[in-house]
């Protein structure tokens, strides 16, 4: 594999609906696929788990759990390395991003208003916290029409 994509997991849905995209985008470019997911929490001190707090090693092992799902649902488990971090989002992933020398960073956002605007505050703090590009990456979901109340049923 040439480089790395890094897929930034949140707790949004939308994560789930863009790792899909993530997957195949990392796939047909012939990138290492990286899943990264940034809880809140209070790290511990050095790399002792033993001082996590409850809450922390709650959110931790959730997290971790959640990235084994989606890797399951999408089919990478196998070729997808997962991160999980306790700290402030942006700054982690950039950290990550940096230690897996990322040549992307792919995070998920909804589409808002009457434009369908993406919407992503995460995108917009790693770009003061990395020099990685961030791809904003759209959900797949598309909604059902709700058929008219003017056509005859047949």
């Amino acid at each position: 594999m040439r480089g790395t994509l890094v897929c930034a997991v949140t707790e949004d849905e939308e994560t789930a609906d863009a790792l899909a995209l993530r997957a195949e985008l990392s796939e047909r470019l012939g990138l290492r696929l990286v899943l990264a997911h940034a809880v809140d929490g209070i790290p511990a001190t050095g790399d002792r788990k033993a001082d996590e707090s409850v809450t922390t090693k709650a959110n931790r092992e959730g997290a971790e759990r959640r990235l084994a799902r989606l890797a399951a649902e999408h089919g990478v488990t196998h070729r997808a390395e997962q991160r999980v971090a306790v700290g402030d989002s942006a700054a982690l992933l950039g950290r990550i991003a940096a230690e897996e020398a990322a040549d992307v960073i792919v995070v998920g956002a909804p589409a808002r208003g009457w434009r369908k605007r993406l919407d992503s505050g995460l995108a917009a703090d790693l770009e003061t916290e990395t020099p990685v590009p961030v791809l904003i990456a759209a959900p797949r979901r598309h909604r059902r029409r709700r058929p008219s109340l003017n056509r005859r049923r047949r």
